[in-house]
C-alpha cells in the first residue's frame, strides 16, 4: 500500500514543480520558452514533464490564464472607470501595450502566438470583446472616425505587441503609434449621440436589401 501512495505522492510533487518552474520560465521568456529548461528547473526529465503535460500549449493552459486574466480584468476595471468613452478606449489601448511591452507571456498570449492553448486564448477573447465594444461606443457617441475600425484596433495593439519584443526597433515606435489613435479621433464632443441622427455602423447589417 505504501508503494502506490508514494508513486501518486511523487507525481504530484512532479506537477506542482513543473507548474511552478513553467509559470516563472513563461512570464520571464514568453510561451515559447524551451520545455528542456522548464523540467530542467523542476529536476524532472522532459519525458516526466509529457507524461503529466501531453504539450505545450497543455502546459501553458495549466499555468498562464488564471495570470492572465487576472492582469486583464485589472485593465479592463480601470479602462470601465473612467468617465468618458474617449478616456475607455484611450486607457484600454494603452493598458494593452504597456502589457504587451512589459510581460512576455501576455504578449504571446495577445498576439495569439499559440492558439491551440484554448483556456488562455478563451481569456484573450474576452479583452478582445471589451476592445470591439469600446471602438462601437465612441463610434455611437461621434468622438471616433467610423474610418478607425475594430480591426484597425487589432492592427494597432499587433503591432506594439510584435515591435515591443524586438529589441532593434526604433525608439519612437510607441509615439507613432499613439499618433495613430490620436488622428482617429473627432473634433466632436463627447457627448451621447442622437440614435435618430447617428450614421450607420459600418460593421452592424441593418437587414435592408437595396
Amino acid at each position: 500500500m505504501s508503494g502506490p501512495k508514494a508513486l501518486r505522492r511523487d507525481a504530484r510533487d512532479n506537477v506542482a514543480r513543473l507548474r511552478s518552474a513553467a509559470l516563472d520560465i513563461f512570464l520571464m521568456r514568453g510561451l515559447g520558452a524551451p520545455l528542456k529548461e522548464i523540467a530542467r528547473t523542476a529536476g524532472v526529465s522532459i519525458g516526466t514533464l509529457y507524461n503529466h503535460f501531453s504539450s505545450r500549449e497543455a502546459l501553458i493552459d495549466a499555468v498562464i490564464p488564471e495570470v492572465a486574466g487576472k492582469r486583464l480584468q485589472t485593465l479592463h476595471a480601470d479602462s470601465m472607470a473612467r468617465p468618458t468613452t474617449r478616456e475607455r478606449l484611450e486607457v484600454f489601448v494603452q493598458g494593452m501595450i504597456d502589457l504587451q511591452g512589459d510581460d512576455p507571456a501576455l504578449n504571446d498570449a495577445i498576439l495569439q502566438r499559440y492558439p491551440d492553448a484554448t483556456a488562455l486564448r478563451g481569456v484573450c477573447d474576452v479583452s478582445a470583446t471589451l476592445g470591439q465594444e469600446l471602438v462601437r461606443d465612441a463610434h455611437r457617441e461621434g468622438s471616433l472616425s467610423l474610418d478607425f475600425t475594430e480591426n484597425d484596433l487589432f492592427c494597432l495593439l499587433w503591432l506594439a505587441g510584435t515591435v515591443s519584443r524586438n529589441p532593434s526597433a526604433p525608439t519612437g515606435w510607441r509615439r507613432m503609434l499613439d499618433r495613430a489613435l490620436d488622428s482617429a479621433w473627432t473634433s466632436k464632443p463627447a457627448t451621447p449621440a442622437d440614435p435618430a441622427s447617428a450614421p450607420p455602423l459600418a460593421y452592424e447589417a441593418t437587414g435592408e436589401s437595396s
